[in-house]
């Protein structure tokens, strides 16, 4: 059944909408606040992918600019929408992960988008292989500057001992299992920047990697400033996926890579 949902009071307020009962296999959860630059592109390349097994979401902190005009004008292709003040953009994914049907879930950013036959990648895959007791299933990103020229393309295989060290996989093309979050719970909020890297930090994985980019991002997001750098050193200690020295080092590395990018652009 295509139910669309909106938060109400702290109640979920249901619409009937049109009717289908296609299982959905996929859920993509979009978090947004003041994203109309972005968020037309990011839903032009999900909607024209789109099938009765993917689930859109779209859980917007009560933007201030044209968000939410831009979201009307999917609105038909769009599975659940909600619209209230929320505490950042982990916050807004936990209401997504409690809303969503899927399978596997997807956060794409909203100035992400995903590239074309992305869609068909995932299915194929899902398609084909056994995946009992998989927690996620990472691909790659190709990363974009702002003009949306190509960089390169980011995003390791699932490592254990790599991944206590440092953040190597491309979270926006991960699939969560859903299963995940009932055993896990939900994103911390505490953390503002590496939430996601917390949450996959509570258990070693079962993963698997697909070696193909399904979506495009933006290079020098917050989680590459220094306060990105430092709630990840937080993070690490938190967890004590690594010892404090090997901690310490990391972030020191960060920082001076951080500011040695700085100067080649000034340069």
């Amino acid at each position: 059944m295509y139910v669309r949902k909106r938060l109400y009071n702290a109640l979920f307020l249901y619409t009937i909408g049109i009717v289908n009962s296609m299982k959905k296999i996929i859920s993509i959860i979009i978090a947004t606040y003041n994203a109309e630059k972005t968020l037309k592109r990011c839903l032009n390349s999900i909607v024209s992918q789109k099938k009765d097994q993917l689930e859109l979401l779209i859980i917007d902190g009560c933007s201030t600019d044209r968000t939410m005009d831009i979201v009307r004008e999917f609105a038909e292709s769009i599975d659940v929408i909600v619209s209230e003040v929320d505490k950042g953009i982990y916050d807004a994914w936990n209401k997504g992960i409690r809303l969503a049907t899927g399978e596997w879930i997807m956060f794409l950013g909203a100035d992400d988008y995903l590239l074309e036959g992305a869609m068909n990648v995932y299915w194929n895959y899902l398609k084909k292989q056994t995946l009992d007791g998989i927690d996620i299933i990472t691909a790659q990103s190709k990363l974009i500057d702002a003009k949306g020229k190509y960089k390169r393309v980011f995003g390791n295989p699932y490592n254990i001992k790599e991944f206590r060290c440092c953040m190597k996989i491309s979270h926006g093309s991960t699939l969560h299992n859903r299963k995940l979050f009932d055993e896990l719970g939900n994103f911390d909020i505490s953390f503002k920047i590496c939430a996601d890297y917390e949450f996959l930090l509570r258990k070693k994985l079962n993963a698997r990697y697909i070696e193909t980019p399904t979506i495009a991002m933006q290079v020098g997001g917050v989680s590459n400033t220094i306060r990105g750098l430092w709630e990840s050193f937080k993070v690490k200690r938190y967890c004590k996926s690594i010892p404090l020295l090997l901690n310490v080092y990391y972030l020191t590395k960060g920082v001076i890579g951080y500011y040695m990018r700085k100067i080649k652009i000034i340069n």
